[in-house]
């Protein structure tokens, strides 16, 4: 009975300390946190009202000659040297200097022209209509091809090509890549004949047609239907 209550006496000891240490572990930590606030001082605000200077403007001509109409008045001697300076104008009250009056030099009058001239080529250039390969229709007989459409003009046709068919061949419609320059650079089938060697042969014809040339850099694309006549 005695061991238990030495036993029960220790437990309890060991727990009284256990809480103290945890105790003091727990309070240094938060006073250590509440020392690391920083203080929060209050914002002092001032406002101000700051003076803006007015730019000067610049007189104009016709202000600049009424000032020196007004200094020459005011500097007219009385009796007859008033009657032998009454014609006098704004170039002597210039050379005296009294006024300062800005001269046009003749260049700015070119330059102004030459910058009118552009704009107007520019406004000329809007206005044309922008020339398309666009929807091309061809005839083929045996001895020529005619073509027509589209807004681009054909600067060159190749000669007919041959074609031999035991059956009369149906429309070729062919996709057509044309540079700036006017050369065909691409072409390709869309629509076949139904003959081969037809097919072909056309195919190979488009690459030597030539457009004429356009100042746009871009590559435009149209299309060729090409139909057969006999003849």
């Amino acid at each position: 009975m005695l061991k238990g209550a030495v036993e029960e006496a220790l437990y309890w000891i060991i727990s009284i300390l256990i809480n103290l240490i945890m105790f003091s572990l727990l309070t240094t930590v938060f006073i250590v946190k509440v020392q690391e606030v920083p203080e929060i001082y209050p914002l002092r605000v001032e406002i101000r009202e700051l003076k803006v200077e007015k730019p000067q403007r610049n007189k104009s001509v016709v202000e600049a000659r009424s000032e020196a109409k007004r200094t020459v008045s005011k500097a007219r001697p009385k009796g007859g040297a008033q009657k032998r300076q009454a014609g006098a104008t704004i170039t002597q009250a210039h050379s005296k200097g009294d006024v300062k009056v800005p001269v046009q030099e003749e260049e700015d009058v070119s330059v102004l022209a030459e910058l009118q001239k552009k704009i107007e080529s520019r406004l000329k250039k809007r206005q044309q209509v922008k020339k398309q390969v666009g929807a091309l229709s061809a005839v083929v007989t045996g001895k020529e091809v005619k073509i027509k459409g589209g807004s681009r003009s054909i600067v060159y046709i190749p000669p007919a090509p041959d074609l031999i068919s035991s059956e009369f061949p149906s429309a070729v419609r062919v996709r057509i890549w044309v540079a700036p320059d006017g050369r065909v650079v691409k072409a390709i089938l869309l629509q076949r004949s139904g003959n081969v060697n037809i097919d072909n042969t056309l195919l190979a014809y488009v690459r030597g047609i030539k457009f004429e040339r356009v100042e746009d850099e871009e590559v435009q694309v149209g299309e060729i239907t090409f139909s057969f006549r006999g003849g």
